[in-house]
């Protein structure tokens, strides 16, 4: 799936996500919403992106532990799932 972000043009802008259908027509799938990173969030969380939080400087954005249901580390506003370490069994002795 394809989305894209969307601004309605009026004043204060409101945003959308918007999904391309099967026939390349967009509908919205979220918004609108007067918050820009409240729509970019939603964005990367249904395009699947676990990528790094970055603040205007490019350095990392540290979670807030204040908000339990939001990780403001990545952009997706949740981390990405652990993998599992594979290697080989531990000998017994």
């Amino acid at each position: 799936m394809e989305y894209i972000i969307s601004q309605n043009g009026n004043f204060p802008p409101e945003y959308f996500v918007l999904q391309k259908g099967d026939d390349d027509i967009w509908f919205p799938v979220f918004g609108p919403d007067i918050d820009l990173v409240d729509a970019q969030r939603k964005h990367a969380e249904l395009s699947g992106s676990d990528k790094r939080a970055r603040d205007s400087k490019g350095h990392y954005i540290a979670d807030d532990p204040s908000t339990p249901d939001v990780n403001e580390a990545y952009v997706a506003g949740k981390a990405p799932a652990k993998k599992k370490k594979v290697g080989r069994p531990k000998k017994k002795k």
